[in-house]
């Protein structure tokens, strides 16, 4: 197997290692360098200062290169554990109509779910502003039409659903690595995280079934990594590490910062303390003064620790594992262990010596070396993120590859939207005639052209390093347009008398409610009216002339007001017609009123009321008289509106003479009695004129 250059860049300390493995599984050091940034160019794991960092790197190169006598162009390394960002994201696609998934759409529907894992991370980040690589995702699961199903190519529907894991990590962290070593003439073929490199060759396999914590101290950062039945289950990070125990001293002994680290590091080798402070002061103090010095600081850098390590196990882990140049600060492990609540025993530092078939550069002993080492296992196993170079549209493209990385996934490392990869269909036109839906459909869009290295590809097509892609985004379909002569046939006008009128009958179309012509574009979402010019019922609709409405009229019959309901008729060339009537050129309408006569009102006059001897008598009705305005009028005469109608049952007012057939007299008359007639109480003769309600009376006396 051909060695490995693996390098740990920390915020520190630089350490490069040139490793290979052996026929028995073991690993041999080749070569080894470190060295120490000269300023503070990096911060909490991540490049700030590109030149400087790159010059320390291409320092460790050239240690490395001369020692093995042969150039170095490939590297492995590690991004700092806590950037890593996992987002559990959903993409929906919606067709007005039925289609069938191809693996085209499906491709394009999981990266457009991975953009929105990455507006999701995006938003949730405490920086809205920071960018973000993905190195990979998969799918979870797929849905068609609401159903969850195995796999969606090749499936028919109008609702297709994809939910994707993605991880991610910040473009800033990458980005800064890949400029370092693209300083120096290195490529980058493998990244790995750096608690998973650490705890790779910290804790061996068979140990990881323990509940332990590792911890890494560096200069700027803790990172923690937590393991539990065989594997490791969390990560975290503690913001604090070495540089402040520096900081202190420091501080204390106003002492430059490469002095105070100085004196940090003699703290464990010397009782005695000797240095110059920045003012030109030559000092010697005690090693214990020092530590009490140091020991608040030390202490609360255990208690972040111990806190963060039972907030991700949720209690005390068996033991504590330390790695990393922090690791050797004084006091930690004590406190450490005291803070946590388990026996001092339980926390340990670990060195090269513990972890198994580690050969070559024997002088590398402290737990400082265990990450770097670490990062070469990880390249070496290919653990790591494969990381290398496309081209797409001329410009290179970094690809980290979790799975072998296809076209689309540079596409979207590319930035290039998920929405180009396939032209999307042009909108259908949806509208209503008469109530009933109507669809047009627009025309499908041309999916995108793409070329690898100059050859016709797929999105799906798997990807190798120096691949060049030419990418050109599909175009949109064209949007559905129609206008009314589109979707109606509309027939000639035909020519007809409408009430002596001659008129033209032709076929109307209404857009929400206003009227249209047959070129007018007919507008998405609306309403169309048609009223074709075939029968008398489409003709009344357009003259809006409702033969169920009624036509009123007033009249009044011996002084009261009565009001009539008349129903309305049409006559087709003279004959009474209906709704379904089809109309012919030439055709002759008549509207009219159907009449009522004076007969139909059945009209009755009321009989005459008299009073004879204190006995009501209705005088019977001689015959039905009926007048308007004086004059008589039959009963066949139609009604008009506004008659004025009296109705009377006798020609002349009775007279007494009249009444006396009513009137009760004895059986028997003596002789010489005189009749006496009177009328309302007054006296009375035969030929007396009666008016109704009158009251007779005739006696014998």
């Amino acid at each position: 197997m051909e060695p490995i250059f693996a390098l740990d860049i920390g915020t520190r300390m630089v350490m490069g290692l040139v490793m290979t493995k052996n026929e028995d599984q073991g690993y041999e050091i080749l070569a080894s360098a470190q060295t120490e940034h000269r300023q503070r160019a990096m911060y909490d794991g991540q490049v700030h200062d590109v030149d400087e960092v790159a010059r320390v790197v291409a320092k460790i190169k050239a240690q490395l290169e001369k020692k093995l006598d042969t150039p170095l162009k490939q590297v492995a390394v590690a991004a700092a554990g806590r950037a890593l960002r996992t987002e559990v994201a959903v993409a929906e696609h919606k067709e007005l109509l039925p289609v069938r998934w191809e693996r085209e759409n499906v491709l394009a529907l999981e990266i457009e779910a991975v953009h929105q894992a990455l507006r999701q991370l995006q938003a949730s980040a405490d920086d809205h502003l920071q960018s973000y690589h993905c190195v990979g995702y998969n799918t979870i699961s797929s849905w068609n039409e609401g159903e969850e199903i195995a796999n969606l190519i090749g499936q028919r529907g109008r609702v297709a659903k994809v939910s994707v894991i993605a991880t991610f990590l910040p473009r800033t962290v990458v980005d800064g690595l890949v400029a370092v070593l693209g300083r120096v003439g290195l490529e980058m073929t493998s990244l790995t995280l750096e608690p998973i490199a650490a705890g790779q060759a910290a804790i061996p396999p068979n140990m990881r079934r323990l509940n332990l914590a590792l911890v890494d101290i560096g200069a700027g950062t803790a990172d923690i990594a937590l393991t539990r039945s065989g594997s490791f289950f969390a990560y975290g990070m503690v913001p604090m590490a070495g540089d402040e125990v520096t900081e202190e001293i420091c501080t204390h002994y106003l002492l430059d910062f490469k002095v105070g680290e100085k004196v940090k590091r003699e703290l464990s080798k010397k009782q005695t303390i000797s240095f110059t402070d920045f003012l030109g002061a030559k000092v010697a103090v005690d090693r214990l003064e020092v530590l009490e010095i140091i020991r608040p600081v030390v202490g609360k850098l255990a208690e972040n620790i111990s806190g963060e390590i039972l907030r991700l196990n949720n209690g005390a882990p068996h033991a504590i594992i330390l790695i990393g140049g922090g690791s050797l600060t004084p006091l930690l492990c004590e406190l450490l262990a005291e803070t946590m609540g388990i026996p001092r025993n339980r926390v340990g530092i670990q060195i090269r010596d513990r972890i198994g078939e580690i050969k070559g550069e024997k002088s590398l002993k402290g737990p400082e070396t265990i990450t770097p080492i670490g990062i070469g296992i990880a390249a070496l196993q290919e653990n790591g993120l494969q990381y290398y170079t496309v081209l797409v549209n001329g410009s290179p493209v970094s690809i980290f590859a979790l799975q072998l990385a296809t076209v689309a996934e540079a596409l979207l490392a590319a930035g290039i939207q998920p929405r180009s990869f396939l032209g999307k269909p042009g909108a259908a036109l949806t509208f209503e005639i008469n109530n009933e839906m109507r669809v047009i459909k627009g025309t499908m869009g041309s999916p995108a052209q793409l070329l690898v290295n100059g050859k016709p590809s797929k999105l799906d097509q798997s990807l190798k390093a120096g691949d060049e892609i030419s990418f050109i985004p599909g175009e949109a379909g064209q949007d559905a347009k129609a206008c009314i002569k589109d979707v109606l046939s509309l027939p000639k006008s035909k020519w007809i008398s409408w009430n002596g009128q001659r008129e033209r009958f032709a076929p109307q179309v209404f857009m929400d409610n206003q009227s249209v012509t047959e070129t007018d574009q007919i507008l998405d979402g609306c309403k169309l009216a048609y009223l074709p010019n075939d029968n008398l019922e489409n003709l009344l609709k357009q003259k809006k002339y409702d033969l169920t409405q009624k036509e009123n009229v007033e009249i009044r019959v011996n002084g009261e007001f009565q009001t009539l309901k008349l129903d309305r008729e049409v006559l087709v060339n003279g004959s009474r017609a209906e709704g379904d009537r089809i109309l012919q050129d030439g055709d002759s309408l008549e509207t009219r009123i159907i009449q009522l006569t004076i007969g139909d009102l059945q009209l009755k006059p009321e009989p005459m009321i008299f009073y004879v001897n204190g006995a009501e008598v209705d005088y019977p009705i001689q015959e039905i008289l009926i007048t308007s305005q004086g004059r008589s009028v039959s009963e066949t005469e139609p009604l008009r509106d506004g008659m004025d109608l009296r109705v009377n049952g006798y020609r002349q007012m009775p007279i007494l003479s009249d009444l006396l057939p009513y009137a009760k007299f004895p059986d028997e008359v003596r002789p010489g009695s005189s009749l006496t007639l009177k009328v309302n109480g007054q006296p009375a003769e035969f030929t007396t004129v009666l008016h109704p309600g009158d009251r007779l009376t005739a006696n014998w006396n």
